[in-house]
């Protein structure tokens, strides 16, 4: 069973706004499907699969779910907004991504540290 690497989820967090900024700068493309699904990225499927009633309950966990679906709303709005040809709009909305991004970093590694610490490994199961 895969498991989710909490060290590869923040690589991949960064890598993907790294990306957006590429989009924005015209120098990459990323599909409306692609960005704003909260459900098919590597976290989103990770915080689907999660169930409390096998690993118990770590609030920042909850924490990040909210968290998450924010993000790719900014996101979902970002892409909009360049699509439409509203940069200005686009960019200042990109800006509101940065506190959102370090909030979803912030709790991946709290969240890891809590698995470690009470050694709950069958929180780390990606479930199909």
């Amino acid at each position: 069973m895969k498991k989710i690497d909490f060290t590869q989820a923040i690589i991949d967090h960064v890598v993907w706004n790294v990306k957006l900024r590429s989009f924005l700068d015209g120098e990459e493309s990323i599909s409306q499907e692609e960005a704003v699904s909260q459900k098919s990225c590597l976290l989103g499927k990770w915080l689907c699969a999660y169930k409390p009633s096998e690993c118990g309950t770590i609030p920042e966990i909850q924490e990040l779910k909210g968290v998450h679906i924010q993000l790719h709303e900014i996101v979902r709005q970002v892409i909009t907004l360049k699509l439409g040809g509203n940069m200005p709009a686009a960019e200042k909305k990109l800006a509101k991504l940065k506190p959102v991004s370090e909030k979803i970093i912030h709790l991946l590694v709290a969240i890891e540290k809590k698995v470690k610490e009470f050694n709950l490994q069958a929180c780390l199961d990606l479930h199909k």
